[in-house]
């Protein structure tokens, strides 16, 4: 009977170490950009463009087990796609996520993107670089929900 229980509590605890997720659905966004290499505060705090805030309506699947990152956009008629998480630095509470993501019009262009995603403040600020302009581009979802399963 010890040995079934010592068992179970074995299988639980895998489970939920093997299954980290965040999940975050964000109503909500604003897109700032700034010619040039920046970091996300410059280009917020003095932008080229800002394109004021946006109501949207999009799921964003942070999946740390496979890594994977799975978007889908119910605001731009289902468009969605699962790119792979290249790295994750976690500082405290805040996980910053690495993708290669890819061009709209030409999928031979590769933008290097950043997420940084705080599960304790739930925020998610959204980066990236187009290195084709040249221009450094920040997303802070300003209204989201998230759900975290899995994180310790």
């Amino acid at each position: 009977m010890k040995k079934l229980l010592l068992l179970s509590v074995s299988l639980l605890i895998a489970a939920v170490s093997f299954s980290q997720k965040i999940k975050v659905t964000s109503t909500e966004a604003q897109i700032f950009n700034k010619f040039g290499i920046h970091d996300n505060n410059t280009v917020i705090e003095s932008p080229d463009e800002d394109r004021g805030n946006k109501v949207i309506d999009c799921d964003y699947i942070f999946d740390l087990e496979k890594m994977t990152s799975t978007f889908y956009s119910r605001s731009l008629g289902g468009v969605g796609n699962t790119l792979p998480i290249h790295n994750v630095t976690k500082q405290g509470s805040l996980y910053i996520l690495e993708i290669a993501d890819y061009g709209r019009i030409d999928a031979s262009f590769q933008y290097p993107v950043k997420i940084y995603v705080d599960v304790d403040a739930k925020t998610m600020l959204y980066t990236w670089y187009d290195q084709y302009l040249d221009r450094s581009f920040v997303q802070p979802s300003n209204k989201l929900t998230m759900s975290v399963s899995g994180m310790q």
